[in-house]
């Protein structure tokens, strides 16, 4: 097949905005070749539900036809109260024995009809407490939601070939991008428009997961509360791009009231990962996603938890043409693109 021999299309759905990113394997590492961003309407999507299937699959197809996209095998991810993501302990067997038993092994963790889930495994090792069982990771997603997702990326004219979740499309950017990262346990935290996912990685191995029911669209809904405008002025008061008559100082007080209670959440998430394991610590904290730009946020999270925090650069080890992106609008968007950037870099043999 035509996919096999190459990256898939990169194709981030979430509940502000799809984004869309294609990239080349070039010598040493990939190349951009495409990249955009396409904004959904509220209510669009909401907890990673497809509200609006129609108005989704009109956003991807304009993107697809503005960067010229041709059709192609596309990966995608989901996240939310509709995916399970959980650590079990099985006996020993190979990948084959437990992909026959998977369905009655997994009932037991997934609180979900098993009937009504699409279930994948990990394989993670041998299990530290019995030599006899090994440790998996289970992840399920209702059959509705992916359905709905890959309806959508088909009407639009694309291919869907990898569903992949958030939390691990992070992974894999990570891992590319930062190759030569001495931390051997690091937190990867990216609040988007609705969802904070939190994926805990030790020694490239993901350990812990975790989606928590918030992010920017309720900041800009309190902006929209606070200064009676709409919720499109209340975006771009959030981004800065139209404060015009506006008081910055009851902004900048909404901003730090909004990055205290991320961080409240998110230190929560990791003290109570940290409080099942012994003698393990954060090396550092990755922070992505578009609210990773409210201002204090890196500084009041690095200063709560005690742990080092930065933005990740998910271009942090890919080139592009300084004549065909602009490279300050590429380090603005950056954080936003984390998500799209680590499906980009998903292979088609990886099918769901």
């Amino acid at each position: 097949m035509i996919f096999e021999s190459r990256t898939l299309l990169g194709l981030d759905v979430g509940s502000h905005s799809a984004k869309m990113v294609d990239l080349a394997k070039v010598r040493g590492g990939y190349e951009l070749k495409a990249l955009g961003l396409g904004m959904l309407p509220a209510e669009c999507i909401v907890d990673k539900d497809i509200m609006d299937s129609e108005t989704v699959m009109d956003t991807i197809k304009s993107l697809r036809e503005n960067l010229k996209i041709r059709p192609r095998g596309t990966a995608t991810a989901i996240s939310g109260h509709s995916v399970i993501v959980k650590k079990a302990e099985l006996p020993i067997m190979t990948e084959a024995e437990l992909e026959q038993t998977l369905m009655i092994e997994a009932e037991q963790y997934i609180p979900f009809d098993i009937n009504d889930v699409y279930l994948d495994s990990f394989i993670l090792g041998e299990s530290a407490e019995r030599s006899d069982m090994m440790d998996i990771l289970l992840v399920a997603s209702k059959k509705e939601m992916v359905d709905d997702y890959a309806s959508a990326i088909r009407n639009a004219g694309l291919k869907p070939m990898v569903m992949d979740v958030d939390v691990f499309a992070l992974e894999t950017m990570y891992e590319v991008n930062y190759p030569d990262a001495p931390e051997s346990l690091i937190a990867l935290v990216d609040i988007g428009a609705s969802m904070i996912n939190i994926n805990i990685i030790k020694e490239c191995i993901p350990v812990f997961a975790r989606d928590i029911s918030m992010g920017g669209r309720q900041l800009t809904e309190r902006i929209q509360r606070e200064f009676g405008v709409s919720y499109e002025r209340a975006e771009n008061i959030k981004t800065g791009a139209d404060i015009v008559g506006i008081d910055l100082e009851r902004v900048n007080y909404i901003f730090k009231m909004a990055s205290e209670t991320y961080v409240q959440e998110i230190r929560r998430t990791l003290d109570f990962f940290l409080s099942t394991m012994v003698n393990e610590n954060i090396e550092r904290i990755y922070l992505s996603g578009g609210s990773a730009r409210l201002p204090g946020l890196t500084s009041m999270l690095e200063k709560q938890t005690e742990i080092p925090v930065e933005v990740i650069n998910p271009f942090n080890n890919i080139t592009w043409d300084d004549k065909v992106f602009d490279s300050e609008y590429i380090a603005y968007i950056a954080p936003q693109m984390a998500v799209a950037i680590g499906l980009a870099l998903r292979k088609a043999e990886d099918k769901w």
